[in-house]
């Protein structure tokens, strides 16, 4: 049973696209650049907290409640991601037994990956944002990030770096 879900997962990703991806434009309603305030008014939240911007995507991250959902799968967790009130990134953690699962929703939402990696990992990259799966032994991890969070994270980590090497 195993082998044939993998033979299935391997098939419906193996093939890459030369162009950019189809992307989402946040998730679900609530659009990239949305306030935390319209994500807990549209998508349940546990709770949300101020995070390290050098570990995570932003300054804020929301935890989703336990009943939101991704496609067909429900989740092992749901997290959204602030900079400047701003979304800018969500992260979908899942058990590898909805692999399958989650490999058909994000072709059906998507398409074709742009870049398939060895092992399990794909990514479908668009001009405004990219989407990472990556399966785990343990959990399989969905992330989608604007390309602004990107560039910010990385200018982020060169300054990290240069003050890095200024230190005596």
């Amino acid at each position: 049973m195993k082998f044939i879900a993998g033979v299935l997962y391997a098939g419906i990703l193996a093939v890459a696209a030369i162009a950019h991806a189809d992307e989402p434009k946040g998730f679900r309603d609530v659009p990239w650049g949305a306030s935390e305030d319209t994500l807990r008014f549209r998508v349940p939240t546990q709770s949300c907290a101020v995070i390290d911007p050098s570990v995570d995507f932003g300054t804020l991250r929301c935890r989703a409640g336990s009943n939101v959902t991704f496609g067909k799968v429900t989740p092992n967790a749901v997290f959204f991601y602030f900079r400047n009130d701003m979304l800018v990134a969500w992260r979908v953690t899942a058990h590898p037994r909805f692999r399958e699962t989650l490999a058909k929703t994000l072709v059906q939402l998507y398409g074709k990956p742009t870049t398939v990696y060895k092992g399990d990992h794909v990514t479908w990259k668009g001009r405004t944002s990219d989407v990472d799966f990556v399966g785990g032994s343990v959990q399989d991890d969905v992330v989608a990030v604007t390309k602004a969070e990107l560039v910010m994270r990385d200018a982020e980590r060169q300054e990290r770096a240069r003050r890095a090497a200024k230190r005596p």
